[in-house]
């Protein structure tokens, strides 16, 4: 997660770890860590009635790191949560983790995932919308 001052949690959600998420050596795929943060941000879009069907601009995923800690295994709950760490410019920075449902001091993995709303006219990165803006202040936890 970023080290720069506390980030606010957005959103959060319980998800059931799948038997078609695992790898041959039965602990989920590195790649479905990413998978469950996209999850998280589209159910916390959801939740807030936005569709990101938008003929002119959206926000895309410009960068993403990714730390583990350890593997989830099969059965397993998790609870992916979203942060909001900031603004730069015209990125905005969210914090992720997924703990494990019943232990929640266990701590899988965090995230970093920077988004940029982009015009779909010129494929170049714009201000993020501010009829957005009240996103990043309100908490939501689902479980």
């Amino acid at each position: 997660m970023t080290e720069k001052k506390e980030s606010l949690l957005l959103f959060s959600k319980s998800y059931t770890i799948r038997w078609q998420d695992l790898d041959a050596f039965n602990h989920v795929n590195h790649t479905n860590y990413l998978v469950y943060f996209q999850e998280c941000r589209i159910d916390w879009l959801r939740h807030h009635n936005v569709f990101l069907d938008d003929k002119e601009k959206a926000p895309v995923v410009s960068e993403v790191n990714c730390k583990y800690f350890r593997p989830i295994t099969y059965p397993a709950e998790i609870i992916v949560e979203l942060y909001f760490a900031g603004q730069v410019g015209k990125r905005l920075i969210f914090d992720m983790k997924i703990i494990d449902k019943s232990s929640r001091e266990i701590i899988y993995t965090t995230g970093v995932i920077t988004v940029v709303w982009m015009s779909l006219a010129t494929g170049r990165g714009i201000a993020p919308p501010e009829e957005y803006n009240h996103l990043l202040t309100e908490t939501v936890i689902y479980e």
